[in-house]
Formats: C-alpha cells, structure tokens, sequence
C-alpha cells in the first residue's frame, strides 16, 4: 500500500465521527501521521473529556501512541472564524493543511468550500471510507455499515448519503 506514508491533517469532526463509530484505525491505515493544530486537540479530546465523550478518550490514546500530533498553536484565526463563518478548530487545520501542503480532513461544508477555495485537498469521513474500501482494507460491505452508522451520528443530506451509497456499491 504506497499510500500509507503520506501525512495528513485533520479538523476535529472526521476524528470524532470515526471515533464514535470505532474506525479511527482506518486513518491510521491510510496515513502514516495525522496532524492536528492545538485548537483540534482542545475542542476534541479537552472539551470531549470534559463532557465525558467516549470518543475523546480513544483519540488522546492514539495521540499517545503518537500517529496523532499535535502541531503547535495556530494564532490569529480571528478573521477567518468571522468573516468565513468557521469555528477556530477548522479555521486552525485549514491554515496549518496550508501552510504543510498537505491533504485536510474536513466534514464541514463550509469548511470544506473555503479550504477548496485556497487550492487544498479535501476529503472526509465518508471519502476516507471510500478510500479505505477501494485499497481493499474494508470490504464494501464493512463501508456501506460504516456509512449507516455516520448517518445516524453526523449530518448528511439524502443526496450526499445516496451517493456515497452507489459509490461505495459500485466499488
């Protein structure tokens, strides 16, 4: 699989959505590191913590075992977070994917649209399900499980789940 040794960043809802549905692993099969900006960290696995969310716990355990880092301290969002209509945590992955030059998990819409917008690579967690089924790591079958269990814990329209259905069928 020559695709494993790429690095990636991620904003906190592919992290958490994988998590709530126990396939955080599948980042870790797709990508050799995962980065996340601090503001990530404190929104998923502080803030999660706090609210005693199962999933914030099985992130900090990988961010120990270290294919999960904490890439410094993004400062001066202020202007992205307001006139873009993002939270800090986005705001935060989307600069550092930037200034990396790297891939961004995103789930957000409007996330996902301003970081197309400044030429990054975007995908999610439906598009790592994807990618993980057509690598053969999970069978189709396993996929279109994983897509119903998204669907009840995130967000998404008729039209993207229909799709992402044929897609992964035809696969």
């Amino acid at each position: 699989m020559g695709s494993k040794r790429k690095m990636t960043v991620s904003n906190s809802g592919p992290l958490i959505h994988l998590a709530k549905i126990d396939k955080l692993i599948l980042l870790k099969e797709l990508f050799s590191e995962v980065i996340i900006p601090l503001q990530v960290k404190m929104e998923v696995v502080d803030a999660g913590k706090g609210d005693g969310m199962a999933d914030a716990f099985l992130i900090e355990s990988e961010i120990e075992n270290g294919w999960i880092i904490i890439d410094g301290n993004i400062t001066d969002l202020e202007d992205i977070v307001r006139n873009v209509g993002i939270d800090e945590g986005e705001a935060a992955a989307i600069v550092l994917a930037r200034k990396m030059k790297k891939l961004i998990l995103l789930d957000d819409l409007a996330a996902r649209r301003f970081a197309i917008g400044l030429g990054l690579e975007v995908t999610g967690s439906i598009g790592v399900l994807f990618k993980c089924t057509k690598l053969k790591i999970i069978s189709n079958r396993d996929a279109l499980d994983c897509l119903d269990k998204l669907a009840r814990i995130m967000w998404l329209s008729v039209d993207v789940y229909e799709d992402a259905r044929k897609t992964i069928e035809e696969m």
